[in-house]
Formats: C-alpha cells, structure tokens, sequence
C-alpha cells in the first residue's frame, strides 16, 4: 500500500472515530437532558398534583360523613348502599407521573412509582416483600428492572420447593419469618381459609426488629400480601414509628367483615403522609366475593412540600 493511500486510510478512520464520539456524547446529553426535563416538569405540577389531592380527601371524608358515617360496621359499604364500597372513599387521588406496574398482568404484578427515575438513582435501595405464597413474579420484576435494589423475602408459609425457587431470585435474600405485631410464634388459623397453612404456628417479628436485624434505616419499596394480618401489623407499625420509614407500599387489602379496621388502617396512613397513587380490584379470588373483599393498593409517602419522601 503506498504511503499516501495509507496517510487517506488513517486520516478517514479517525475522522469516524471522532464523528462517532461526537453523535455518542450528543446521545448521552440528550438523554441527560430529558432527565432533567423530565424531573423539571414533575416538579412543576408538584403543587397540582398536591391540591388535586387535597381536594379529594376533603370531598370523599364530607361524602361518608353525609351517607351517615359507620352505619352497619359489618358490611362493606359501611351500610350505604348496595352499589357502595369502603374503598369509594379511599381512591387513587394521588398523581404519580412515573407509575409502573412490575411483575406479570393479572394477580401478582404491583404499581410501583419511580421505577425509571428516582429508584434506578439509589445507591441503597432496598426492596421487602411480606408474603408471596411462591408468587414471585413481582420479586423478577424489580430484580430485572431495579438491579440496584436489594430485595428481602419474608414468609414463613412456605414449602420447602417453593424456598429452593425464591432463593433463585438475582439478588435476593430469603427470609423464613413472617412481619407480625410481636417478635415469636404466632398463629394465622383465624385468618383467611385460603391460606396456605405449612405449620400450626409461625416465626414473626415486627417490623422496627426486622429492620434493626437487617441494619436498615429505610425501606424504598415494601411490598405486602399477608392475607388478613395486615390491619393487625399496620397498627403496630403506626404505634411503632412517628414517621415511618418506607417510601411506598404495595398491599393487598382484606375485608373481614368489619369496616372499623379499614378506617382505621386508611386514616393511619393519611396521618403518616401515605398517598394511594393505584387502586386496582383483585378479580382472582376462588369467588364472586373475593372480587369485592380483596384489593390492591399502592401508596406513596409524600412530606409536607408536596414531594415524594425517599430516605
């Protein structure tokens, strides 16, 4: 090859080289621009987002309060009509741009806020799951589009296959203990009769141990389906924590038979700045009346200036 052509050769690649590095950077800014956009534009309905909010907890509390409040505690709708469910009161009044769902359609996948913006940024994100019954799609989902997460999966109901498949989840770590509202053995016979029921009684622990066991200080995602026990365990963690230290919860809610613990359990979290962002029925119980008595919520905790609390 003679030396000019060589000269050419050399003199045309590294003009590639840098035209590419030039189009590569360019990418990378605009990507890095669209960020920033992005979260300027959250930032900037913040405060719609918050009135929007505000306005629909004070107009669903004036409408129980004129239905007649606790009519008929045992009823779902609270005694105020056939079409009317506790969960009327308590709708998805929080905007969140960034909602999510991860894990399969249908029952087990979970709405979850932030999963392209703030949670991929967390150095420490942690992830707990309370109850799964060998259901972990939700579990792959956040493994796969949150590997920065650790993910801990709790439930001491399991059989003995089911905890060899869990334990093949990418990072993460099996627990096989129960959250409960005391540290020792408890029994879940009065719960649910669906439940998948391995033992007579159970290891549990509260979630202020859990957390002391596991060194955490906060939890970014916690994710819980203890079929009934979480009206019992929310109060615990009420009492437990002035501000309790979790950025947004996934739970599957349980009707008993009482209105007076839902109420309860949704007044707990407005006072504890837990915003619902998604409502979704559970249409996959054994009966007609499981799709009524079961149901999804995700909520965000939101501090005082109207933005999200992330540890």
């Amino acid at each position: 090859m003679k030396k000019g052509h060589r000269t050419f050769v050399f003199l045309a690649v590294t003009l590639s080289v840098v035209l590419y590095m030039i189009a590569f950077n360019a990418d990378i800014n605009d990507r890095g621009e669209s960020l920033r956009n992005y979260d300027s534009a959250e930032s900037g309905v913040v405060e719609l987002s918050d009135q929007i909010y505000q306005d629909s907890v004070r107009e669903s509390s004036q409408s129980f309060d004129k239905s007649g409040g606790v009519k008929d505690a045992h009823l779902i709708s609270a005694g105020h009509g056939p079409k009317v469910r506790i969960w009327d009161y308590f709708g998805p009044a929080y905007n969140c741009a960034s909602k999510e769902r991860v894990g399969k359609l249908g029952d087990g996948g979970k709405w979850l806020c932030g999963v392209r913006t703030w949670l991929p940024k967390r150095s420490n994100c942690v992830v707990y799951s309370f109850g799964s019954k060998g259901e972990v799609s939700f579990e792959l989902g956040v493994a796969s589009k949150l590997p920065n997460c650790e993910i801990h999966i709790f439930d001491p109901t399991l059989t003995p296959e089911q905890k060899e498949m869990v334990k093949t989840i990418p990072g993460a770590v099996f627990h096989d203990f129960g959250v409960g509202t005391k540290d020792g053995n408890e029994s879940i016979a009065r719960r649910l009769t669906w439940i998948q029921k391995t033992k007579l009684v159970y290891p549990m622990k509260t979630l202020s141990t859990i957390m002391n066991i596991l060194g955490h200080t906060w939890i970014d995602v916690l994710k819980m389906d203890i079929e009934g026990g979480e009206w019992k365990v929310f109060d615990n963690v009420f009492s437990s924590f002035s501000v309790v230290p979790v950025g947004q919860i996934q739970i599957e809610l349980h009707f008993l038979g009482d209105v007076r613990p839902v109420l309860t359990f949704f007044r707990g979290m407005q006072f504890k700045k837990f915003r619902p962002f998604s409502v979704e029925p559970n249409y996959y119980g054994r009966t007609a009346e499981n799709a009524r008595n079961m149901i999804e919520y995700s909520f965000v905790q939101v501090g005082n200036a109207g933005r999200l609390e992330t540890g």
